[in-house]
């Protein structure tokens, strides 16, 4: 394992990447981790390591292993080495990679240090490459090829309208924005999924809006202004939608004892000690609950289905589309449809409309009603 940093002089190559100017598309900045106190990298080539505040210029040698971590007063521990935050990761060569957390990425690694001895990596990488490895992750890269470039031109979409260049980073890697993990699932379908698909985008009145997406809508998908209290807009007000019904994740159930909803409702400001029922109280057009009523012993308790599968969990707890909720023996049974927020591009139904034969642009204008497929060059 090597441990230590080799020293190069700096020679006048800009600090980003030397081949960035054969990209039409703009870069996006990646958050691939957030919040690290330290973290293992390996490289797979020689990677030059920029001291931006001191001017200097080290290298990282091919198939090593380094450890990082984040020092007092924004310094950054490399190898033994404090260097000052931020410092930029690039190949020489724009090719070998960087391995960090087990996942593989191939574009400019910005590491900066909080001040508070926390670590915040940024992966500085073209647009269509990010959609790319977006794709492989949003999608399976063996759904129908249709599906694959809807999916292609909603993540686009949403990549280009998260853009922040007064800010450290563009958008989060996780599942809250758009899962990202690098590039190493990306295969020749994704590649012609995006290759086909270049420089697209969904627009609203000339402009590219949030295109939320999700893995099954059940039946309905919902709308934005309801789901998270946004701003009313055309093409994510909802529609119908009969295309996901023979999804695995179109129809789920969970039991949840008495005793958990009441240590629920407590910590939601609750001063009951026992739970009599609970019931739908409020729907939206789609069919999503808004609110639940708790008859308990004191007072009725009124909570929003939003923050009740937050606090039980969006994995088993799988969307806000309940249909039924049924008392059993110490607990309730809750019967629902779909799998996620319910906004914009139901995923399973994506596939569906492929499976049948229509077009990336007629799945994309079922789900994005009033929107229209342009291209970024369009932008001003």
């Amino acid at each position: 394992m090597i441990k230590f940093l080799l020293f190069i002089l700096l020679t006048s190559t800009s600090l980003f990447s030397a081949d960035a100017g054969k990209y039409l598309s703009p870069f996006i900045r990646v958050a691939i981790i957030t919040e690290a106190k330290s973290l293992s990298l390996k490289t797979s080539g020689n990677i030059h390591v920029y001291d931006l505040k001191s001017n200097q210029k080290y290298m990282l040698l091919a198939n090593s292993q380094y450890e990082i971590s984040a020092r007092e007063e924004k310094n950054i521990r490399v190898a033994g080495q404090n260097l000052y935050s931020p410092i930029k990761l690039i190949s020489p060569d724009g090719e070998e990679r960087i391995i960090i957390g087990g996942h593989t990425y191939r574009g400019e690694i910005i590491l900066h240090s909080s001040g508070e001895e926390n670590l915040i990596i940024v992966e500085n990488i073209p647009l269509e490459d990010y959609i790319s490895g977006v794709l492989s992750f949003e999608m399976s890269p063996t759904w129908p090829i249709e599906a694959l470039k809807a999916q292609a031109v909603a993540s686009r979409t949403f990549a280009l309208e998260n853009l922040q260049p007064n800010k450290l980073f563009d958008i989060t890697a996780g599942v809250e924005r758009q899962v990202y993990k690098g590039q190493q699932k990306v295969n020749s379908k994704i590649t012609e999924a995006i290759n086909s698909t270049k420089g697209e985008i969904l627009t609203y009145k000339g402009k590219p809006f949030k295109t939320y997406f999700h893995s099954c809508c059940g039946g309905h998908t919902a709308n934005n202004r309801i789901a998270w209290q946004g701003t009313d807009l055309e093409p994510l007000k909802g529609v119908k939608d009969p295309y996901c019904q023979n999804s695995k994740h179109y129809s789920w159930n969970l039991y949840i004892s008495t005793k958990d909803l009441l240590t629920f409702i407590q910590k939601q400001g609750s001063t009951a000690l026992r739970i009599r029922g609970m019931h739908i109280l409020k729907k939206s057009h789609s069919g999503r609950i808004i609110e639940i009523k708790f008859s308990t012993d004191k007072e009725s308790f009124t909570v929003k289905a939003y923050d009740i599968r937050k606090y039980f969990g969006e994995a088993d707890f799988k969307s806000t589309f309940i249909t039924k909720i049924s008392k059993q023996n110490h607990g309730y049974k809750i019967y629902g449809r779909g799998w996620g927020h319910g906004v914009g591009m139901c995923q399973e139904g994506a596939k569906s409309m492929a499976h049948r034969g229509m077009s990336y642009k007629k799945i994309l204008r079922h789900y994005y009603p009033h929107s229209k497929l342009s291209n970024m060059a369009e932008l001003k």
